[in-house]
């Protein structure tokens, strides 16, 4: 499948990690690892950083695609912060 043109689609915000309307994108959200296996090394740190920043202070600008994607590395996130990991900090090493 091939991404829809994103910047003609309704409510596209370049910040966005997946888009509605795209049916790539969708269907990205919808499979079991919510698009999380696509992603690379930037828009996974990118990913990262929307989760903990629409959970801890809110963001203007989510998608219902990305929803499920942000929703699973909020979870993770919470879980590293019982092991130290401070929440939006992506972990390295």
């Amino acid at each position: 499948m091939v991404h829809d043109y994103h910047e003609s689609l309704p409510g596209y915000d370049p910040e966005q990690i997946l888009h509605d309307g795209c049916g790539e994108c969708e269907a990205r959200a919808k499979s079991r690892n919510h698009g999380l296996a696509t992603l690379d090394q930037q828009n996974f740190a990118r990913a990262w950083a929307r989760a903990a920043e629409w959970n801890q202070q809110g963001l203007r600008n989510v998608s219902a695609a990305e929803v499920p994607i942000l929703d699973v590395l909020w979870a993770v996130q919470c879980q590293l912060e019982q092991h130290g990991v401070p929440v939006g900090v992506l972990p390295n090493g």
